[in-house]
């Protein structure tokens, strides 16, 4: 546009007439002068005259003729005179001979051409502006939204990671069709930014939400501060292990990985659903944690937000969704189930869950090479000292008495004191408490016409496949994510405490042990830490009997009693130390 605009709006430089006029006049004069021809006098007349008609001239001098003729010219009174006009609108033109003894000068009115040139330099500068700011516009509309914009998004990025490290609803959405696909490195930036965030969120979890704010804040220094004191929380502590992990490690081998982490997600699904958060993986044991504000607590379970009851629901739903999704737990390659089944018959994956509460130290541990975002304290490792007593009493889940207290009267209608035990000379006296969950009522799939699914047997060693077709077509399940297979997506009954009686599952995962079943046991419990364990025997005889023999928490203190004969030691004052 420049190109063709600016040759347009410049005037025409080219005064060609006026000298050109200029010298035909002076040459007929020189021949005038020099008597060469005296018909010159006629044809000098004329050509003046063509000067001043064509031209702009407002007066005409000869300087070194001595021909007699007149050496200035008569302009038309209509002519500018000299003196009225300025220097600016004048242009003087001196012709001379070879030798520079005669001469011309002519003096021409320029006013006309100069208004005219002083037009044009306005519109061309009007015109140049113009173009200018419209450049100018698209320029900076093109700054603003390839570099600007991107940038302060990505500042605005970083300072609500800082703010809410653990968040996840943010006001830039990488994943928006305007940005996704246009290739700019801003985006790429803002995209591997918010990925540098979902990998410290999931690595650094709800313990490493305060390492990652202080420092990723923008107003802080330019070193990372990681290690330091740390801050004392309360929180439920939650400790979860994989039974048979030896020996399901070494027939798995490699593909153990794929084991673990399947469990992982259905756990760390249902505990993210219910306000809790993931900590700890070691390996077989997940450490799952719910803080609790301590102003919250000694009013009712709605103060605190249920947060006991969603706790124990979160384990006792796992064990139950683990339990429906046995098939996607154990799909593993032909050698892996041959290997698996053969050393163990049968095969079904358990786990075993301990729920304490309790204070506890957060804060980064390590060093500045490694740190992991976790809890130190007592309280911590009793919740891995009830998961790993699980084994001796015969049940999935053991709770503490601190964490008792938590539950609403709904989620205590379903558990039961099984011990009283001191750990510790310095601790106090605590109850052990069980939910009921009876995983061999068996629980399945249901496909897309709400029928149920068969289950496949879980005892072949040859080649099949664990996954059948109406899994495959179960809209539940999500299809090749994360390399797992076809990942379950579990949705939960979130409503407490209507939940326990809302939930079909968990109602009827407890139904095997009758009301009638849990005052008898209430009554041995009674006389057992009474230290009248002969009473005691008989009702959880009963229990046992009532259970087909399967009651884990009746044959473990039969067993302790009949250590001692059935006759509490003189020494017993009601627990065990």
């Amino acid at each position: 546009i420049m190109l063709l605009g600016i040759p347009l709006l410049q005037a025409d430089e080219i005064d060609y007439l006026n000298e050109f006029s200029m010298k035909m006049a002076f040459e007929h004069r020189v021949l005038i002068s020099d008597g060469i021809d005296a018909n010159e006098l006629e044809q000098w007349e004329f050509s003046e005259a063509l000067l001043i008609d064509r031209t702009d001239c407002i007066d005409i001098t000869y300087h070194g003729f001595d021909d007699g003729l007149p050496n200035d010219t008569l302009i038309p009174s209509d002519r500018s005179r000299v003196e009225d006009i300025r220097v600016e609108e004048m242009d003087m033109i001196t012709i001379s001979d070879v030798g520079h003894v005669r001469s011309m000068t002519a003096i021409f009115d320029i006013s006309v051409r100069k208004r005219e040139e002083a037009l044009l330099g306005l519109l061309l500068t009007s015109f140049v502006i113009v173009l200018l700011g419209l450049g100018m516009v698209s320029f900076t509309k093109d700054v603003r939204n390839l570099v600007i914009v991107p940038i302060e998004h990505m500042i605005q990025l970083v300072r609500e990671i800082s703010e809410n490290p653990l968040g996840k609803d943010f006001s830039l959405k990488v994943d928006d069709k305007k940005h996704k696909d246009d290739d700019m490195e801003t985006t790429l930036l803002i995209r591997t930014i918010s990925k540098i965030a979902g990998l410290m969120r999931v690595g650094f979890g709800e313990a490493g939400a305060d390492i990652i704010g202080k420092n990723l804040n923008i107003t802080g220094t330019d070193t990372m501060n990681l290690l330091g004191n740390g801050r004392k929380i309360h929180s439920i502590f939650g400790f979860c292990d994989v039974r048979q992990f030896t020996d399901t490690t070494e027939c798995l081998q490699e593909e153990v990985m794929l084991f673990v982490n399947r469990i992982a997600h259905i756990l760390h699904s249902i505990v993210v659903q219910c306000d809790g958060a993931a900590n700890k993986n070691i390996g077989d044991a997940f450490l799952l944690t719910w803080k609790v504000n301590t102003d919250q607590l000694g009013g009712s379970c709605k103060d605190h937000n249920y947060s006991g009851d969603k706790a124990l629901y979160s384990f006792v739903k796992t064990m139950i969704e683990m339990s429906r999704h046995e098939d996607f737990l154990c799909k593993f390659s032909p050698r892996a189930l041959s290997e698996l089944y053969e050393r163990m018959p049968g095969y079904k994956c358990r786990i075993g869950c301990g729920l304490h509460f309790g204070w506890a130290i957060e804060g980064a541990i390590g060093s500045s090479k490694k740190i992991d975002a976790s809890y130190i304290s007592p309280h911590v490792n009793m919740s891995e000292t009830l998961e790993s007593a699980t084994k001796e009493y015969g049940t999935s889940i053991l709770m503490s008495e601190p964490f008792y207290k938590l539950l609403s009267p709904e989620a205590i209608a379903g558990c039961r004191k099984v011990d009283t035990i001191k750990k510790r000379e310095s601790d106090p006296v605590t109850g052990l408490y069980t939910y009921e969950v009876d995983l061999s009522v068996g629980f399945t799939l249901a496909n897309k016409e709400g029928k149920k699914t068969k289950r496949l047997p879980h005892h072949r060693k040859t080649t099949f496949s664990l996954v059948s077709k109406n899994i495959a077509d179960d809209p539940s399940v999500k299809k090749g994510s994360h390399g797992l297979g076809d990942l379950p997506s579990i949705k939960i009954y979130n409503n407490f405490p209507e939940v326990w009686d809302a939930d079909n599952d968990v109602v009827r995962a407890r139904s095997n042990f009758s009301g009638f079943q849990r005052q008898i046991w209430g009554k041995g419990m009674d006389a057992f830490e009474e230290g009248k364990w002969d009473v005691a025997k008989n009702h959880f005889d009963d229990v046992l009997e009532q259970s087909g023999g399967k009651d884990g928490p009746s044959r473990y203190l039969l067993g302790r009693m009949e250590q001692h004969k059935f006759s509490a030691p003189d020494s017993w004052q009601g627990y065990l130390s």
